[in-house]
């Protein structure tokens, strides 16, 4: 003999089936555009405050000429360095930075050392508009920053301003500190 046992089912309504399909849906998708957005602001370099030259001379570690190497390394191999904060974070030779330049190209660039915690970092530009393409030593765009006002010249002009002008007042006691540290320190 057999029996015949039916195991109690639960009987959803056609439209809660689809409404629940729906908000997971919404919310794999939602979670999927946080998680591209978090790897993006990881990857992506941050654009620091580059529009004065104060901003320069406190934000900067260096403000470097090079050479931008192959675009997949993103290598820029520094000729000279122009000029230095105080409390620099050390400078090598050859570097990667985070900045669209194009092989080959000379360019003064601020770099800054982006602390990722830990012992990693990275070198980053101060904002894209900052990356300064040269001609012959002369600057042929300031971007978005007061490098407009020295198109033309050379990129040397730029390192006697910072030198004459110098960081923020807030900031000088942090400028053998980090970046954040530095930021946190001016109130823009």
């Amino acid at each position: 003999m057999s029996e015949n046992t039916t195991d109690p089912t639960l009987s959803v309504p056609r439209r809660l089936k689809i409404a629940g399909t729906i908000v997971v849906v919404l919310l794999a998708a939602w979670a999927a555009v946080l998680g591209v957005r978090a790897l993006l602001d990881r990857a992506a370099p941050p654009e620091l405050p580059a529009t004065e030259v104060r901003d320069w001379a406190t934000f900067a570690d260096h403000l470097v000429l090079g050479t931008a190497g192959p675009d997949d390394t993103d290598r820029l191999e520094v000729t000279t360095v122009l000029w230095s904060r105080q409390g620099a974070h050390p400078i090598g030779r050859r570097i990667t930075v985070e900045a669209a330049m194009t092989e080959g190209e000379a360019y003064a660039v601020p770099v800054a050392w982006l602390d990722d915690g830990g012992s990693d970092g990275r070198w980053v530009a101060l904002a894209p508009g900052a990356v300064l393409p040269l001609d012959g030593g002369r600057i042929t765009d300031g971007g978005d920053t007061w490098a407009e006002e020295h198109i033309g010249e050379s990129a040397r002009t730029l390192a006697t301003e910072l030198y004459e002008t110098g960081p923020y007042p807030a900031a000088v006691p942090h400028l053998y500190e980090s970046l954040e540290q530095r930021l946190a320190a001016v109130d823009r």
